[in-house]
């Protein structure tokens, strides 16, 4: 994980301007993940369990959090499309090791996340329960970005036949947008 001062570099020129991550609201929402979710069992004490029993496992996965927002940052990525790579990095963090564990372990905590028994509406309550923290709010997640969420946790280790055949069944903007999120979401 970099330090304070190795983030504090981190920026990012748009506009003739220079933007630092410390001062982005993707640092914020690493923060709100790290604090409130990974080490906190205000959600689930799963990660807490992880932090206990495999601390490698855990700081690898605080560490692909991190990434993930500070990738998101540099690409300039919009909310919703840095929420996604969010969600899927501490959402593989349920079993690195098998994608499809992940996608059902994500799928039964935001299903029971809520008495609506909706992965849907458990994610924007989840988010919610957040935002009361936060001076920047997470967005409101829609159908497609929950479905594109769980792909990209599937598409992990699929080889280049099988994404080359899931990615023909979607829609131009879909693939598009879903080739570029996995590859960043890859990269990290």
């Amino acid at each position: 994980m970099k330090t304070e001062k190795e983030l504090s570099v981190i920026t990012l020129d748009k506009y003739g301007k220079s933007y630092h991550y410390l001062n982005s609201h993707h640092y914020n929402w690493y923060k709100a993940i790290e604090l409130n979710l990974l080490n906190s069992d205000g959600f689930t004490n799963y990660f807490l369990r992880i932090k206990k029993n495999e601390p490698k496992t855990f700081a690898a996965l605080q560490t692909t959090v991190q990434e993930t927002s500070i990738t998101a940052f540099q690409q300039d990525l919009s909310d919703a499309d840095t929420f996604i790579l969010l969600t899927a990095a501490w959402a593989n963090g349920f079993v690195p090791e098998n994608s499809a564990a992940a996608v059902q372990d994500l799928d039964r905590f935001l299903t029971n996340y809520t008495l609506q028994k909706d992965p849907l509406i458990g994610i924007n309550q989840m988010n919610a329960d957040f935002n009361q923290a936060l001076i920047q709010h997470f967005p409101k997640v829609r159908r497609q970005d929950l479905r594109l969420i769980y792909r990209i946790l599937v598409l992990k280790e699929a080889q280049n036949a099988d994404l080359k055949e899931e990615l023909d069944k979607l829609n131009e903007p879909t693939r598009k947008r879903t080739e570029k999120l996995y590859n960043l979401f890859k990269q990290v």
